[in-house]
């Protein structure tokens, strides 16, 4: 099997409605055709291919509490881990300062050592930005179900509700990146996270409230900050599950997470004071999805990195033919 074929069938996984939103069908064809090729395998290529420190940036507090989901510092974590371990790559991961205690937890529980810099929500992230990009010369910036801003820099939930004093405008590390002429890179669900606005047509035609939110800004939740390229999955952790997936193939070993992984993970982030990004409650959901489903999709993941390694020594071709 070639490794774009493999890609194919994991960006399928990526791509199920799990909880049936029904935006995915309209939003992941529009992210294929920007990068021409299979979601998965475009960013495990320039990530795989990048020199230097990788940032992570992730963060979205949720209504009514206003603290971080669960959705996004699980899949940071698991994705910490996959470049660390497997391409060797020092990482830093970015949050806002109240969730920051939400992403340690996380990747305490899968075991990772990263640097963790806090990302303050009532002051710009100009001189932050630059003083991160001097200090560790990154490679390549990853978002991950980060808030991001529409074209009047506000920022929304799902629900066309102005949650913009809550959140980092974490905007500006995308354009120091861009300046500096490092690879961007995005993971969504929504269409309202950093650097979805590259396919923000396709979230005006199928993301409801997209184009007109309710707020008084009156100006939709749909981002405009651009990435490089974007991998838009059910739910963002899924999303990094899957590319996390492809990288460990492409680099010849198994998937780092587990099923037990999964629930170990979520957990870590509840007690750590995250809750569900749709019922706004501390419990066992990702999205509104049971962590039981999440664990069974991260078994398949699993099961398909192996099943593709065995294959590939079998007939003696390279992990990442392709």
């Amino acid at each position: 099997m070639k490794f774009k074929y493999f890609c194919e069938e994991l960006d399928g996984i990526a791509k199920l409605d799990i909880g049936s939103r029904g935006v995915i069908h309209g939003l992941y064809p529009a992210a294929r055709l920007v990068a021409g090729a299979p979601l998965t395998e475009a960013l495990s290529d320039w990530l795989s291919r990048s020199i230097g420190p990788t940032l992570l940036v992730t963060g979205f507090r949720v209504l009514p509490l206003m603290v971080q989901e669960t959705d996004g510092p699980p899949g940071v974590a698991v994705l910490a881990k996959v470049v660390s371990e497997i391409l060797e790559r020092r990482v830093v991961v970015a949050v806002e300062e109240p969730s920051v205690e939400i992403l340690k937890s996380c990747l305490e529980s899968v075991s990772v050592d990263a640097q963790v810099s806090e990302l303050p929500v009532s002051e710009g992230l100009e001189h932050l930005a630059r003083e991160l990009f001097d200090s560790w010369g990154f490679g390549c910036v990853v978002f991950v179900e980060k808030a991001g801003c529409n074209d009047v820099g506000v920022y929304h939930n799902m629900m066309g509700v102005d949650v913009s004093r809550h959140h980092a405008k974490a905007e500006a590390i995308l354009h120091e990146a861009k300046r500096r002429g490092v690879g961007v890179f995005a993971i969504g669900d929504g269409g309202n996270e950093v650097g979805m606005g590259l396919i923000r047509r396709a979230v005006e035609l199928y993301v409801p409230r997209a184009k007109r939110c309710g707020c008084p800004c009156g100006r939709g939740i749909a981002s405009c900050s651009k990435a490089d390229l974007v991998l838009v999955a059910s739910t963002s952790n899924i999303g990094c599950y899957a590319l996390a997936a492809a990288i460990s193939a492409r680099a010849g070993v198994k998937l780092v997470h587990s099923a037990e992984d999964e629930f170990r993970l979520i957990k870590a982030a509840l007690e750590a004071g995250a809750v569900d990004g749709m019922t706004g409650r501390r419990e066992m959901r990702v999205d509104g999805v049971p962590v039981k489903v999440t664990a069974s999709i991260v078994e398949v993941l699993a099961h398909m990195t192996s099943s593709y390694l065995d294959k590939t020594r079998a007939t003696g071709s390279k992990p990442s033919d392709l």
